[in-house]
C-alpha cells in the first residue's frame, strides 16, 4: 500500500453504493453527477467514517446509469466488493483537472470565512455534507454549527477566502 498523502490533499468525490456482478466491480455514486473525472484516474482512496483511507488502483472505470462501474485491483469477487458498500471515495487533489472558469471544488472551501450579504460574519466553513441532491456547508461560529445549503452561496471570493451567503429569515436560529 502506498503512503497516504496529507488529508487536505484528498477530496471526497462519491460513495460506494453496492457491488455489481460477480467479478468484484462496484457502483460508485459521484457527488458531482456532471463530472467524468473518475474515468481518467489511476487510483482512489476508500474510507469508512473517519477511519484512515486505503488506496486502491483503478483497473477500469466507466460511466453507468447510477454513476460509475469501477473495477479495483485486488477486489476480485462480489463478497470483497460488497464489503466496500457505504465507503466514501476520495481522490488526490492533484489528480483532478483544474476547475473551469467560475468553478471551484467544494472541498477547497474549507476554512473560508462566511459572511451574509450585509457583511456580518456568520462563521467559517468546517465541513461539507451531502443530503440527497443537496450539498450543505457546515458553518461554525462560536462553537455552534449550522448547515447552509450551497444554493444560498451568492459569491465566492477566492483571493480573500470568503463566501457571501443569502440568509433567509430563521436560518441560523433553527440551530439553537
Amino acid at each position: 500500500m502506498d503512503e497516504r498523502p496529507p488529508a487536505q490533499q484528498l477530496l471526497p468525490v462519491g460513495r460506494v453504493a453496492r457491488a455489481h456482478g460477480v467479478r468484484g466491480r462496484i457502483v460508485l455514486v459521484p457527488y458531482n453527477a456532471e463530472s467524468d473525472a473518475l474515468t481518467h484516474l489511476g487510483a482512489l482512496w476508500l474510507r469508512t467514517g473517519e477511519s484512515e483511507p486505503r488506496r486502491y488502483e483503478i483497473a477500469r472505470a466507466e460511466r453507468a446509469n447510477q454513476g460509475y462501474l469501477v473495477a479495483l485491483r485486488g477486489i476480485d469477487d462480489r463478497d470483497a466488493a460488497d464489503a466496500l458498500r457505504g465507503t466514501e471515495a476520495l481522490v488526490e487533489r492533484e489528480a483532478l483537472p483544474e476547475p473551469g472558469e467560475g468553478e471551484v471544488y467544494a472541498a477547497d472551501l474549507l476554512g473560508y470565512a462566511v459572511d451574509d450579504q450585509s457583511g456580518a460574519p456568520r462563521g467559517e466553513v468546517v465541513g461539507l455534507l451531502t443530503a440527497g441532491p443537496q450539498e450543505l456547508l457546515r458553518v461554525r461560529d462560536a462553537g455552534r454549527e449550522s448547515l447552509v445549503p450551497f444554493a444560498l452561496v451568492k459569491e465566492i471570493d477566492e483571493a480573500r477566502r470568503r463566501i457571501v451567503i443569502e440568509v433567509p429569515e430563521g436560518l441560523f436560529e433553527l440551530e439553537e
